[in-house]
């Protein structure tokens, strides 16, 4: 219930960080950092699949309901990319920082594409090369750079739940033994 709340609070953080403070004040030629979608990537590689789509859905829903999207379509995107950084959940090593930080500009590689199909080529623009350099390696770019502090900023919280999370089973051992007895 622990790891529900700080996620859910997570998310609306990094929303209203994504929309008003980075969107307005640190927003680099127009571009600003997919923080739900890097959150989501971080959740999933550190938590294991579950909690990547659980996360992926609900950021993704958040983001859909505010910005007027089609409802749904942002939700199943972030659901996949939690799902495949969950899928590395098995590799995860707390101290390596380059593969995580892969795996978030990867899935935004593919969000920002999949964004141009849906968005953009549907609708007959086909300038895709212009949408690929003016637009996604500069997010991606930027989303890399955060990427560096939010997973060191996101593994310190997971390791301090962890050990809560023990503190309460020793706890509970303990408890039930001496009602045993």
């Amino acid at each position: 219930m622990r790891r529900f709340i700080i996620s859910f609070i997570s998310i609306i953080i990094l929303y209203a960080l994504q929309c008003t403070l980075f969107a307005s004040t640190l927003s680099v030629a127009g571009i600003t950092p997919n923080l739900i979608l890097m959150f989501t990537c971080i959740v999933g590689y550190m938590r294991g699949r579950a909690s990547g789509i659980f996360t992926g859905f609900f950021s993704g829903l958040l983001v859909d309901i505010m910005a007027g999207k089609i409802i749904g379509f942002t939700a199943l995107l972030y659901m996949l990319a939690g799902f495949l950084n969950g899928i590395f959940h098995k590799e995860y090593v707390k101290e390596q920082l380059i593969f995580p930080i892969l795996l978030v500009l990867s899935c935004d590689f593919l969000y920002g594409i999949a964004v141009f199909v849906t968005g953009f080529l549907v609708r007959n623009k086909l300038s895709f090369g212009f949408y690929v350099v003016r637009i996604i390696f500069p997010e991606i770019i930027y989303t890399g750079v955060i990427t560096i502090f939010a997973y060191v900023f996101v593994y310190f919280i997971n390791r301090k739940l962890i050990l809560l999370e023990k503190k309460k089973e020793v706890h509970d051992a303990v408890k039930s033994n001496n009602s045993v007895s």
